[in-house]
């Protein structure tokens, strides 16, 4: 849960500095709403995006499709880069088993297998690594 919060503040923060430079109107807002919004696995920060991207359209067509731009690098950072990292930290996960994991949780359960993904795949591990792991040296 702490990974996912500073995955969320992450993109918080880079919604409301991006607002804040290109003069999109509501930036704090903005962030605020970006930041709870990727507090939902998969889809929050895209939804998030998209709402940017329409209050940026009410500045300019050329801000909100840069805007648009922005957040497709920016999940791709996030999903790829961020969240491994932060994750195999913050729950001792390797990067490739959080992501499978984030895949396999979504694909099986929606949002909600996404969501719980990431803490069974640590369970899983916890478990070889205590109980398997042991008896397979024994024997």
């Amino acid at each position: 849960m702490l990974g996912n919060i500073l995955t969320s503040f992450i993109a918080g923060f880079g919604t409301w500095l991006w607002a804040l430079v290109l003069g999109i109107p509501y930036a704090l807002l903005l962030g605020l709403l970006v930041a709870l919004l990727d507090l939902i696995p998969v889809v929050g920060s895209t939804i998030g995006g998209i709402i940017v991207a329409l209050v940026a359209l009410t500045v300019s067509l050329t801000l909100a499709i840069a805007t648009a731009i922005f957040y497709v690098i920016y999940r791709f950072v996030e999903d790829y880069l961020l969240t491994p990292r932060v994750m195999a930290r913050t729950v001792a996960v390797p990067g490739l088993l959080t992501v499978v994991a984030t895949i396999i949780g979504g694909a099986l359960l929606g949002i909600i297998g996404a969501l719980v993904a990431i803490p069974v795949a640590a369970a899983i591990k916890l478990l070889v690594e205590e109980i398997a792991a042991p008896r397979l040296e024994r024997s």
